[in-house]
């Protein structure tokens, strides 16, 4: 059997090796590897951790050199190989089910933040690290019956956190991507409000399509405090999901406040006067958004011939200096008593 693998060191080449002939001889395929075969390799190949490390990093190697998935990314490898952080993800997993079933997933704006908030600490649940988490697309979830299958190697189920029905990982994800669905069909607030309004009776039969033309974009994103995602969705930093994370489960979420919404049709007095206590100046309205575009558009319907109009300021300032140089040359002509 042919092992080489390009730019594998030494020490690497041999651990392949033997990883190869353990494959064959269990009728397991080595390239490409499942994280389940690997995680069997280790148990009947007992050693250091340090070892252990060093022969995942040499299958992952020769995979990456392959262009493949690396096996020894998955969540349960990684855990296997870090005791400390085995053991803070049995603390989180023993409150985050509880946590989970707090939070809101309906009213405004709470619904909206709500929904998001229990998609990350379900993912921070199943172990995966905030930086995985920062770097999911949309494309990368799978809904595989009662699991979520992450990036085709992480398997989110429910006995993760015991959690089943309207909190387990299927349902909150579902609940979320409802709400990405409607961003791209440039929801305005009134309509997510309405969406999220708690006497309306949801619809979970399925899991909205994420088309190819959104698939790249951030799984979890940014939503400032009038409820509102950049035009370009940004995902969150690493610090903002530790800190996110932190905050639920010592109890302390943020408090988000219901916005005034106005319905006014003069979207200049569209704003909310009244500002919170002990501060001073305006707050905008959630309407904000719109009001905007809607300036924006205004203003380029009435400067569209502006560049015409400066055109024609430079041709009568050309005119002008032509006139002028004349009578100029005109009074020199009387100095020298020219006729």
């Amino acid at each position: 059997m042919a092992y080489g693998i390009s730019g594998l060191g030494r020490s690497a080449e041999h651990t392949w090796a033997l990883f190869c002939d353990w494959c064959a001889a269990s009728d397991r395929s080595s390239l490409p590897a499942t994280p389940s075969t690997l995680a069997e390799f280790l148990d009947h190949h007992p050693a250091a951790v340090a070892t252990q490390r060093r022969r995942v990093s040499a299958v992952n190697a020769a995979h990456r050199s392959r262009g493949m998935a690396e096996p020894g990314r998955s969540v349960p490898i990684r855990l296997a190989l870090a005791e400390r952080r085995r053991e803070r993800l049995t603390e989180i997993r023993g409150c985050a089910a509880s946590i989970i079933d707090g939070i809101l997933s309906s009213g405004w704006p709470y619904g909206l933040f709500g929904r998001r908030d229990a998609l990350i600490l379900t993912l921070v649940s199943a172990g995966l690290t905030y930086r995985d988490i920062s770097t999911l697309r949309r494309g990368d979830i799978e809904v595989a019956g009662p699991d979520l299958i992450v990036s085709g190697l992480h398997r989110v189920t429910p006995t993760m956190l015991g959690s089943y029905g309207e909190s387990g990982p299927v349902s909150v994800y579902r609940r979320w991507a409802q709400l990405q669905s409607m961003f791209d069909r440039s929801a305005s607030i009134s309509m997510l409000r309405e969406f999220l309004d708690p006497d309306r009776s949801p619809s979970m039969s399925a899991s909205p399509v994420v088309t190819a033309q959104h698939a790249e974009e951030p799984l979890v994103v940014r939503i400032d405090r009038w409820g509102y995602t950049p035009w370009t969705p940004e995902p969150l930093t690493v610090q903002s999901l530790s800190a996110l994370t932190r905050a639920h489960l010592n109890g302390r979420p943020a408090a988000h406040r219901p916005r005034t919404l106005w319905t006014t049709n003069d979207p200049d007095s569209a704003v909310l006067h009244g500002a919170e206590p002990g501060r001073s100046g305006f707050v905008l309205d959630n309407a904000y958004y719109e009001h905007g575009i809607r300036a924006r558009r205004d203003a380029h319907i009435r400067l569209a011939e502006l560049d015409d109009r400066f055109d024609d300021i430079n041709d009568r300032v050309d005119d002008l200096l032509r006139t002028l140089v004349d009578i100029l040359d005109e009074h020199d002509g009387w100095d020298r008593g020219d006729c």
